[in-house]
Parts: structure tokens; C-alpha cells; sequence
């Protein structure tokens, strides 16, 4: 939960996507990435890695994976935060020791100590 005053500097990004305003996260159709034409898949992969430079996130479709694994992924993902914290620092990454895989990330504490998740 963050402070009243940071709250209030970022804004209502819902309200601007709901009035079309403000920024909008990429969409990228993964369709071009398939076809012969090599210029095609080429403005495809540029896409891609654009948003991934530019926002860390985008939404892919024609992507092919089947609705009932994404949801499936959902719930395990869902049920892992429902997790008491103790039980997800059991997976917790440590940069430190050169563990980079696992749960968490740099970010996971701010200056505060504060917990991001």
C-alpha cells in the first residue's frame, strides 16, 4: 500500500484507458510473425522488442495458447499471492548469491524497507 501523496501523483491510468487518453499499453499480433515475408516478421519482432524496451509489457494476441491453459496459469498465479508472505519468501530470489530465478526482484524492497508485493 503506498503513502497518500504517492497515490495521488500517479494517477488513475484506468479512467485514462476507459477515455481512450493517455497512454495506451501495445497491442502486437503475433499473426506477422508467421508469414514468408521476411519484412513482415521483421516489423513484427521490431514491434516486440519496442514494447518490451519502451514499456516492459504488452498485449499479445493470435498467440495460439489455448484459453484454458491461460487460465489455468491465472489461478496457479492467483493462488501463489494468496500465499502468506513466509510461504513466498520460500521462493524468494537472491540477487546477492547470484540466485536471479525464483520469485521477486530487485524492486521487491524501497528505500523505506517497505515489501512491493
Amino acid at each position: 500500500i503506498r503513502p497518500q501523496e504517492e497515490l495521488s501523483s500517479i494517477g488513475d491510468v484506468f479512467e485514462e484507458v476507459k477515455n481512450n487518453e493517455g497512454p495506451q499499453v501495445p497491442t502486437i499480433d503475433l499473426m506477422e510473425i508467421e508469414p514468408e515475408d521476411r519484412v513482415v516478421r521483421e516489423k513484427c519482432r521490431e514491434e516486440i522488442v519496442k514494447a518490451a524496451k519502451e514499456w516492459g509489457v504488452m498485449h499479445l494476441v493470435n498467440h495460439g495458447i489455448p484459453d484454458d491453459l491461460i487460465d489455468r496459469v491465472r489461478k496457479a498465479g492467483q493462488a501463489f499471492f494468496d500465499l502468506p508472505i513466509e510461504e513466498k519468501e520460500k521462493y524468494a530470489n537472491d540477487q546477492a548469491s547470484g540466485n536471479v530465478q525464483g520469485y521477486g526482484s530487485k524492486l521487491a524492497n524501497n528505500a523505506s524497507g517497505q515489501l512491493e508485493w
